[in-house]
């Protein structure tokens, strides 16, 4: 009875008690919530200064030479004479004035060369490289070939999409580095000493890249700091409201200065974590359309009858369609207009059709794999933008549409059919989240150079608001 009546009697707590009972978990969460803000924002300072400080070459425009079609062998009579029977990929093109059929081989990494006169074999992937690099480098200099790689690094990162690409090494004094796709004369990246340390520095600190090897415990802490940032942000403006007024100068500064910026912590913190999440679910892409070309079916030589009237070619590369050889000729006519047309294995014209053809094709073999079904629109994109953006590199592409329950996109490059993006609703939501949360696309009307600079200054608030809250707690360790 006693007990009962003690119970009644004692005072029920206030939502500012309530709410001020929250200070302890604060503090540990805040902990714990440092170890993130001084990685994540710590490095997301650099991130504009790496963008700034990119090293850029002279033109993004792919080489444009002139095709010589006099006097060429057919492919049969150049490479059946060396005992190739079949190939991946093959095209024409120019090094030194010379006209030369470049093959890609099934389990070879590199390119090989054959003159398309003589016939000869000939050692060219590392003057091939060193000469796309002396095209975007736009001057002539010392170039060392340094091989070539198929698998993304920390330096050549998966944001620069082309595989295989060779690597060439400048003599400059910050040691610049170019790698390029010899099967498309496309420009992965440059790299300089600068680039590569802050590359690493930020895959370190902002993608935990040094977790990598431990695997699910990598994703698993991160998701651990973000939710504790958040935790401790929702906390703290709790805190705030609760108090009538903070006791020193220095907690009413972190107070104020916290709910400055809450709503920019939890922006960031919360599209990180989608973005996380997002990418640890993503499902694998289908395996990749890789065509075979028996080199017996491609006895007639490219010749000028191949030209349209006035024409100049530049390109000239071998695809499959209705699973038998086609050429894919793109170039100039009349000194001011861009060409493209195709032609069968003798040089024959195809129809104007033949293009989207080749990419419904295409699309069908990855839209089986992934059991899309047919293709609703199909459509040929120009340019990056929201859905598609600048990340996936290649364009032109082919887009496809289909009526599935993710309203699933496909994206196809008509050079050599690859899957540049496949894009569905979630991928959609994700990537305008992580732009406008994360990246603050809004602010892009004021440029990028005013955007990246209040990012960075809005990054420093953070780890200088971490700073002044650790003080804080030791001061109140030692009372």
């Amino acid at each position: 009875m006693t007990a009962a009546l003690q119970a009644q009697e004692l005072p029920r707590l206030t939502w500012r008690q309530r709410l001020l009972r929250l200070m302890p978990w604060h503090k540990r969460l805040a902990l714990l919530a440092c170890l993130g803000i001084f990685s994540w924002a710590g490095s997301g300072m650099l991130h504009p200064l790496m963008g700034y400080l990119q090293p850029r070459p002279q033109t993004m425009a792919t080489p444009q030479q002139v095709l010589p079609l006099d006097n060429l062998r057919s492919p049969a009579q150049v490479l059946g004479a060396a005992g190739v029977a079949q190939v991946q990929g093959l095209r024409l093109l120019v090094l030194a004035a010379e006209p030369y059929y470049q093959a890609r081989l099934a389990g070879e990494l590199q390119p090989r060369y054959w003159h398309a006169r003589s016939g000869q074999a000939v050692e060219l992937a590392g003057a091939h490289a060193e000469s796309l690099a002396r095209h975007y480098l736009g001057r002539d200099e010392p170039l060392a070939y340094a091989g070539s790689i198929e698998r993304f690094t920390s330096e050549y990162a998966f944001i620069n999409r082309l595989l295989p690409v060779a690597r060439v090494d400048t003599q400059r004094d910050d040691q610049l580095r170019l790698y390029v796709d010899l099967f498309h004369d496309r420009l992965g990246t440059l790299v300089d000493e600068r680039k590569a340390w802050f590359s690493a520095f930020f895959q370190t600190m902002h993608s935990f890249r040094w977790l990598d090897a431990a695997g699910p415990l990598r994703p698993v802490l991160m998701l651990v700091l973000l939710a504790s940032i958040v935790s401790a942000t929702l906390f703290g403006v709790a805190l705030f409201i609760a108090r009538r007024r903070a006791r020193t100068f220095n907690r009413r500064l972190h107070g104020w200065w916290g709910l400055g910026l809450a709503l920019a912590t939890l922006s960031f913190a919360s599209s990180g974590a989608w973005h996380l999440l997002h990418k640890q679910g993503a499902q694998p892409w289908p395996a990749p359309f890789v065509p075979s070309f028996n080199v017996a079916e491609l006895d007639t030589a490219p010749a000028a009858d191949w030209l349209l009237a006035g024409e100049e070619l530049y390109m000239l590369s071998l695809l499959e369609l209705d699973g038998k050889p086609i050429w894919r000729a793109q170039g100039q006519q009349f000194a001011s207009m861009s060409s493209l047309h195709y032609l069968d294995a003798q040089g024959r014209e195809l129809g104007n059709d033949t293009p989207r053809r080749y990419a419904q094709q295409r699309l069908d073999h990855y839209a089986q794999d992934l059991g899309l079904g047919e293709a609703q629109t199909l459509t040929l994109q120009h340019s990056f933008d929201h859905e598609y953006g600048f990340v996936f590199k290649r364009l032109p592409v082919f887009r496809a549409s289909y009526a599935d329950a993710h309203n699933t996109a496909l994206f196809i490059d008509p050079l050599d059919g690859a899957l540049a993006s496949r894009v569905q609703d979630a991928d959609r939501t994700e990537g305008w989240t992580f732009a406008y949360l994360h990246k603050w696309e809004f602010l892009a009307g004021l440029g990028n150079g005013y955007k990246h600079l209040l990012l960075g200054i809005v990054a420093l608030a953070h780890v200088l608001l971490a700073l002044v809250g650790l003080s804080l707690l030791r001061r109140g360790q030692h009372r």
